[in-house]
């Protein structure tokens, strides 16, 4: 899986309506290329939604993740400053989401 399509799958678990919002910040790739991603990742199962109605994690879409966090722990923090960056909100609760996540991810070991 390709970083970019890493942030896309943390940024849908931090909020699910953040695809308009990845499309309008800078980043190292074109909005199109987000958008290409996008459909990527829902055509092989690990999103499901669309970009009008917002996006949701599939269960492969969650497995995704925890394996990235299983292999990848304090990168995944990196993709939680990544996002910060580009100006996805992230409330605390949302933080605390993302730490379930990651004790989540232990345990499925």
């Amino acid at each position: 899986m390709l970083p970019s399509e890493m942030i896309i799958l943390m940024a849908t678990v931090v909020n699910t309506k953040t695809g308009d919002r990845l499309l309008t910040r800078p980043m190292d790739i074109t909005s199109e290329y987000i958008g290409y991603l996008y459909t990527s990742l829902v055509n092989r199962g690990y999103l499901k939604g669309h970009r009008r109605t917002g996006y949701q994690l599939t269960v492969i879409g969650r497995e995704a993740i925890f394996e990235f966090i299983r292999k990848n722990r304090t990168r995944s923090r990196d993709v939680v400053k990544r996002l910060k960056m580009l100006g996805i909100e992230i409330s605390p609760e949302q933080e605390q989401k993302i730490e379930k996540l990651e004790k989540e991810a232990v345990k499925v070991r």
